[in-house]
Formats: C-alpha cells, sequence, structure tokens
C-alpha cells in the first residue's frame, strides 16, 4: 500500500470508531433505500453496475443507487467512514487495507479472473529488452498492479528489474502506453484493441490462463453488513440480474460500454463484449477465497504484510447463494432472468 494510502486507511479507521455506520433510512413505507456504491476505474469490469442501475434492476429491490466513480485509493476511505456503503474495487485493493486493520467482506464478484493482459511495445518485446525500462501501473495496490507482479514473473523478471510507475487511471496508463512513454502495462479491451492496430505485442495474456483473482468485486465492511443484510442482499440480487442481462443481450451491454467508456468503434465494443462475456465471466458472480488469495500471493511480491490474511475470512457467499436460489439455476449463467422495467 502506498504511504499516502496507508495514511487515509488509518485516518478513516479512526474516524470509523466515532462515526457510527448508518443506513440513510427510508423516507417513506415502502420508498427505496438510498446508498452509494463506488466503482474503483471506468473499465467493462463494472458494466453490471451501470446495467442494474440504468435497466432498472437496483430499484426493482427497493435500492435507489448512486453509482459513482471513485479511485480505490478515495473509495477504500469513504467505505470505512460510510460515505460509500458498498465498494467495487479488486481483491489486492481489499487486501491492502485488511492488511492495515480494515475489515472488509466480498458479497459478489464482477471478475473472477485476471482480465489482463501484458502488452510491450514493439522494441522492449522479450524480458531482456524490459529490464529497466518504465512499466506503467495505477498504483501499487491494484488490481492492475497485482497483474503487473505476476506478469513480470511469468517472464523471470523482478519489480527491481524494472521501473514500475504508477499514472493514475487506467486511461493514463494505456494513453501512456500508446504515446511511448512507458515501456509496457498490463490492461484489457476495449484498450488492448488499439494496442493490437498500433503495433504492440502481447508478452503475457493472464486472462487466457484463468488465473483466480477478484480484479473487481464488490465489498462491505462487517460494521455495515451486520447492521444492513437486508439492504446488501437486495444490491446483489440486482447486480446478479445485471450479470445475467449482460451475459443474454449483446446490444443492451454494448449500449453501455458506449456510455460510460466513450468507444464509439463497434469492432471494439464487440471485442470487448466477447473478451468479457466468452473469457471472464465463465466462474459467475460467487465470492471464492480461491480469487482473494491470488491478489494477496501476487502483492505479497512487495506487500509481505498481506501473508498473514486468511482469504477465506474476507468473503461471504451467502448474498450470492440466496440471489441465484431466488432467480432459478440461470441467472448468472447467461439467462435474461428480468427484464428492465417500461
Amino acid at each position: 500500500m502506498t504511504h499516502r494510502l496507508q495514511q487515509t486507511v488509518m485516518a478513516a479507521l479512526i474516524a470509523a470508531t466515532v462515526v457510527p455506520a448508518l443506513a440513510i433510512p427510508r423516507t417513506a413505507l415502502g420508498a427505496p433505500t438510498q446508498i452509494t456504491i463506488s466503482h474503483s476505474q471506468k473499465t467493462a469490469d463494472f458494466l453490471p453496475l451501470w446495467i442494474a442501475s440504468d435497466a432498472g434492476y437496483f430499484k426493482k429491490h427497493g435500492i435507489e443507487a448512486n453509482v459513482r466513480y471513485l479511485p480505490a485509493q478515495e473509495g477504500i476511505p469513504a467505505l470505512l467512514t460510510n460515505q460509500v456503503q458498498i465498494a467495487g474495487i479488486g481483491g489486492s485493493d481489499a487486501s491492502s487495507a485488511e492488511a492495515q486493520g480494515a475489515r472488509l467482506k466480498l458479497v459478489a464478484t464482477l471478475t473472477p479472473i485476471y482480465t489482463f493482459q501484458f502488452w510491450a511495445r514493439p522494441q522492449y518485446a522479450n524480458a531482456d529488452a524490459l529490464k529497466g525500462q518504465r512499466i506503467g501501473v495505477t498504483s501499487t495496490t491494484g488490481s492492475l498492479y497485482a497483474a503487473t507482479l505476476l506478469a513480470l514473473k511469468q517472464l523471470n523478471l523482478a519489480p527491481k528489474d524494472v521501473m514500475i510507475t504508477p499514472l493514475g487511471g487506467v486511461t493514463n496508463v494505456n494513453a501512456s502506453l500508446l504515446a511511448g512513454s512507458i515501456a509496457a502495462a498490463c490492461s484489457h479491451p476495449p484498450a488492448t484493441y488499439k494496442f493490437q492496430q498500433a503495433g504492440l505485442i502481447d508478452l503475457v495474456d493472464l486472462a487466457k490462463k484463468k488465473i483466480p483473482s477478484v480484479s473487481a468485486g464488490l465489498w462491505v465492511t462487517e460494521a455495515y453488513l451486520k447492521d444492513h443484510r437486508d439492504v446488501v442482499q437486495n444490491v446483489v440480487d440486482a447486480v446478479v440480474e445485471a450479470l445475467g442481462r449482460e451475459k443474454s443481450d449483446r446490444e443492451f451491454a454494448e449500449a453501455e460500454l458506449h456510455r460510460y467508456l466513450a468507444v464509439a468503434d463497434k469492432a471494439a465494443l464487440d471485442v470487448t463484449y466477447d473478451f468479457y462475456v466468452n473469457e471472464v465471466l465463465a466462474g459467475g458472480p460467487m465470492p471464492q477465497a480461491a480469487g482473494v488469495d491470488g491478489d494477496i500471493q501476487a502483492l505479497a511480491a512487495t506487500n509481505p504484510k498481506v501473508k498473514s490474511i486468511d482469504p477465506a475470512t474476507m468473503i461471504d457467499q451467502s448474498f450470492v447463494q440466496k440471489a441465484q436460489s431466488l432467480q432459478g439455476p440461470n441467472s448468472a449463467t447467461g439467462s435474461n432472468s428480468a427484464m428492465p422495467p417500461q
């Protein structure tokens, strides 16, 4: 965890001891519960949240959700101080916070494997050429960072062999690689569609290896979960329905990608949709200790504190189990379990 994020998380933990985790109450009988749900990157990993919001699934399940973008460095402190009730972040960021004393639970997985491919500019398309070069990451805690460490390991490179450079949002990383200001970086569609067109080289395809991870998931604090299980269940119910819609309705899903990622190229949208539906989402939304452990093992190369974490203590499968039992066996495997309100 970066020094800045460590300080922020510690401050948030202190604040959380004096600010009770209170849900925003219903304004009237039957009125939806108002909550804020954050997502840490503007990527297709969080498409189910956008679908659940725009297709009316949150409202159907009694939730008035304010879905907003907050980088993990802001989203985790906001979660700990109840400014955000549910955070869409990766297992690496969650594990880093857990190692600093946060108590978080994964209640649904949005992307259950490492979604990344490690791309390099042509002149750096081998391990020897990468030595000493700048490798772009968003931060030194997130899923992209953990994937970068894993990709370097696959190339028999250690983190000290390269210059790992935090650049902020994933769009900054992608733009820097295309511009040539970094030698290599991890990314995924739709950005990698442009990488291929620009002649960049895919050195390590982690997605094809199906390595367990929580590249993106829905996390809550233990304190909030204890007092608001019904709210969390309603959110998970909506997201499970949205995942079914994502898999069964290409046109709607691609329209959402166009809206939130500003991707106009139909070919890029097709590549992105096929990548997530056919390669990433097959594992379903059930939280798995193996996914969290995959993030911990990758992150441990530079953050030994996470080695003490038991990944099984960070997951709660009951919410997805109930959502799937209520919606039927095909709810998370591609069926359109509910159409949006007209």
